[in-house]
Formats: structure tokens, sequence, C-alpha cells
């Protein structure tokens, strides 16, 4: 999409009284040279210029047309929609608060959720075979959470999956030497990255044997 014609209007905008002479003298100059035209196909020089006016449809009408096509009218409309937001603002400030709080609580619950979908659903686990992953539901109501020796139970009896890993979120106590703080960390069994396939940059990760 060319930003030229954007250029051109706000460019406009600025220099508006040029613009509007520019327009004035262009609408005369049509209109003489219809004007011409008629007087000299034998009509009189008033009911030739009177004419001319009448076919371009009135000076308001031509210079609408003008604004319209350097972009002008747009520019406008939106300054008067701008003012006239600000004007309602001013009288009514406990609504305009009412509907910004609203606003941003709507985009933000919609971009929490888009975040949750594109993490987990648009963009999957960047593992190896991430669609090789499956979570055990335990009982009628499909919870996720099983006890330690459930999963230990489960990985011993395991003649289905390659590996069965375990794990749970915890909060930590974080110090790297200025303010402590606290953070969400995750506790795993020992063959978490290995089930998973990964490997660290530098380094290595815990083991099984570990």
């Amino acid at each position: 999409m060319s930003l030229l014609p954007l250029v051109r209007s706000v460019a406009a905008l600025f220099h508006r009284s040029r613009v509007e002479d520019d327009m004035d003298e262009e609408l005369r100059s049509h209109i003489q040279h219809r004007a011409d035209d008629l007087e000299q196909s034998g009509i009189d020089r008033a009911a030739a210029e009177r004419r001319a006016r009448i076919e371009f449809g009135g000076h308001q009408r031509f210079k609408e047309e003008c604004r319209e096509a350097v972009g002008i009218a747009f520019i406008d409309t939106l300054v008067q929609d701008l003012r006239f937001s600000l004007r309602l603002v001013r009288k009514s400030p406990g609504f305009t608060f009412t509907a910004v709080t609203t606003l941003a609580l709507g985009i933000g619950a919609n971009a929490v959720v888009f975040s949750v979908l594109n993490a987990f659903i648009l963009r999957p686990l960047d593992v190896p075979e991430a669609d090789s992953l499956y979570q055990i539901e335990r009982g009628p109501d499909k919870a996720g959470s099983q006890s330690y020796p459930d999963y230990v139970d489960l990985r011993n009896r395991n003649r289905t999956f390659d590996d069965l890993v375990a794990f749970s979120f915890a909060q930590v106590g974080l110090d790297t030497g200025d303010n402590p703080t606290r953070a969400w960390a995750q506790s795993v069994t020992g063959n978490y990255f290995d089930a998973l396939r990964i490997q660290p940059q530098l380094g290595r990760f815990f083991h099984a044997s570990d």
C-alpha cells in the first residue's frame, strides 16, 4: 500500500489556504472556458457564464469534490470526530473512565487468551515429536493431577509409552544478588529432559541417574 496519497493529504492540510485558492482559481478557469465555448455557439456572455456555473453544479460542490480528491475531506471528518469525542470526554468523565477501563480489560483478556492459544495450540512445544506427548488423566473427572506414588506405579507398569515423567509447579525464592523475589518453578523427575529429548545450548541437564 502506497503512502503517497496520505503524504499528499497531510501536505494539503498544512497548506490548506493555498489549496483552497488553487481550487477557486481552477473553478474560475473551468467556468471561463465553458462560457467561452457557449459564447462562441451564439449565447450572450452573461447567459453563458450563468449556464457554465449551473453545469459545474455550484461552487461548494466543486470544492467538496476537490477536497475528497486530495484527501482533505477525510482528514476534516477525522478532526471533527476527534473534537466531538473530546467534548464528550469533558462532559462525562465517569462514563469515559468506565468505557476505557472496560475496553482495556477486554483487550487484556483477549491478549491473554490468544497468548495461551498461541503457545499451546497454534505453536506447540518446541521439542522433537511434540505431537507424541500426552497427559495421563485420572478417574471419571479426567483430573490431570496424580500423586507421586501413583506416578511411580504407572512408570513401573508402563508398556505403552516410551517414557513417563512427572512435574509440579511451586513458588520459590529467587535471589540474584539484588532483591530476593518470588518466582514460579517446576519440580520435575530426573528423566524429564531425557523424555523430551532436548539438550541445553551449554553444559548438560540432569538425568535420572543423578
